[in-house]
């Protein structure tokens, strides 16, 4: 295979770009396709990582073994961080990924694009290394082996004896295969620290992130600040363009996968534009997940995320529209969606705002009131949502008497009056004296 995706006679082209695909869908079309790893080449790397999670690493090998070992790089990037540490069970899920195919194929091919610096995270955990100027039979301890006669013992310590296998096979293929990288590897954590292999590997891995429409903390909150509506309707006034997103791909699975809300399916359905949109949501998004510290592993929570920060979008066009009455389209071209959510999250975080201040005490006194006391829960959240079971004009739907479970976002600024209502009935409540 080759990996830089290069030929000299072009593949078959295929329906593109992707628009609108959900993962299924998606899936369907690669391989519906004349050229399947040709289609996979084209995806950027955020949207065949979503591809890959909905299915699955288990049951995506065929989709691993046509990306590119650049693909694969940004793959292993989203995924194997839990914020800034090494999430460990991803990176047993990677390297447990030939054994769904019989080849030891994949696995090679992991360990031409992963970090070499995460790899002696985990031998600096899971290993002990000794080296003989003259070669032993003698192992230095139990459950020691040595690949090269006596001279290197490496001995792995860990309780999980499937750990401890993946772990084995994967330094035998590497001294089998490339016996300079082999002892390398051994020697990385004898010249840096666990803690210091990490923290420069997830630094290296954020630069590479950024490359992909990832913002990086500081500009995530840059993102994320409050835009009172004085401002936004000074800019309203002066008919002030959006400012265009255009060095990054839109990840079309951040909007597709996720509900839409009748705003953002009107602003589709008026603006030619698409890829405008698709773009700037990406970046919106890939901000929210750095700000709000969701990891792109948990695809669930990412389009959760998706809803919420849709909703503000849908709230930021319902405020500034009811000080103006201006089309959905207008206000694009003139806010972007930037704008737009900021609008939306400065309401929310009003809202959160009133929430928070509410002392311990009064929240005692309400908390066998199951609406007030979650009502109350869900608008104090990092980002603010409201119960599945209240309905945004304060109506509370049950089914014989149990109300429904989980959350939801919160699109309106009907909602918002709701909850602000109940905030407002939690803060009379009389402390006993």
């Amino acid at each position: 295979m080759n990996d830089s995706g290069s030929s000299s006679t072009p593949p078959p082209a295929i329906p593109a770009p992707f628009r609108g695909y959900t993962c299924r869908d998606l899936y369907r079309a690669i391989f519906d396709s004349e050229a399947p790893e040709h289609a996979v080449r084209q995806l950027p790397a955020q949207t065949l990582f979503m591809l890959i999670r909905n299915n699955g690493v288990a049951g995506s090998a065929d989709l691993i073994s046509m990306a590119s070992l650049e693909q694969c790089r940004l793959l292993s990037d989203f995924d194997l961080w839990h914020k800034d540490s090494l999430n460990e069970e991803s990176l047993w899920e990677w390297l447990s990924l030939t054994d769904e195919t019989g080849s030891l194929e994949l696995l090679q091919k992991v360990v031409k694009f992963i970090d070499l610096k995460v790899l002696g995270v985990v031998l600096g955990k899971y290993t002990e290394v000794r080296i003989f100027d003259e070669p032993t039979d003698l192992p230095p301890g139990p459950g020691f082996h040595t690949p090269d006669k006596g001279f290197t013992w490496v001995g792995i310590q860990t309780e999980s004896a499937d750990h401890h296998f993946l772990l084995a096979r994967l330094l035998a293929l590497i001294f089998e295969t490339n016996p300079e990288l082999y002892y390398q590897l051994l020697s990385i954590p004898s010249v840096a620290s666990v803690s210091m292999l990490e923290e420069e590997s997830y630094t290296e891995r954020t630069r590479r992130l950024a490359g992909e429409g990832v913002p990086e903390p500081e500009d995530a909150a840059q993102v994320h600040a409050l835009y009172p509506m004085a401002e936004a309707k000074s800019d309203l006034e002066k008919g002030v363009k959006r400012g265009a997103i255009e060095d990054i791909r839109g990840i079309e699975p951040l909007i597709y996968e996720s509900r839409a809300t009748r705003s953002i399916a009107e602003l589709l359905r008026q603006v030619r534009d698409h890829e405008a949109i698709e773009m700037e949501f990406t970046f919106l998004m890939n901000a929210a997940v750095v700000r709000f510290g969701v990891d792109f592993c948990e695809q669930d929570q990412v389009l959760i995320l998706a809803d919420k920060v849709k909703g503000a979008i849908n709230l930021g066009i319902e405020k500034i529209v009811r000080e103006k009455p201006i089309s959905i389209k207008d206000l694009f071209e003139i806010f972007g969606l930037g704008k737009l959510y900021r609008v939306g999250l400065t309401e929310l975080m009003s809202v959160r705002s009133a929430a928070r201040k509410i002392p311990a005490e009064q929240i005692e006194l309400i908390k066998d009131d199951p609406v007030l006391f979650s009502t109350l829960a869900c608008a104090r959240e990092a980002f603010p949502e409201m119960p599945m079971f209240l309905s945004d004009d304060g109506s509370v739907e049950s089914d014989r008497g149990s109300l429904e479970s989980g959350q939801r976002a919160i699109e309106t600024l009907a909602a918002t009056a709701t909850i602000r209502a109940m905030i407002e009935k939690i803060s009379q409540t009389k402390i006993p004296a």
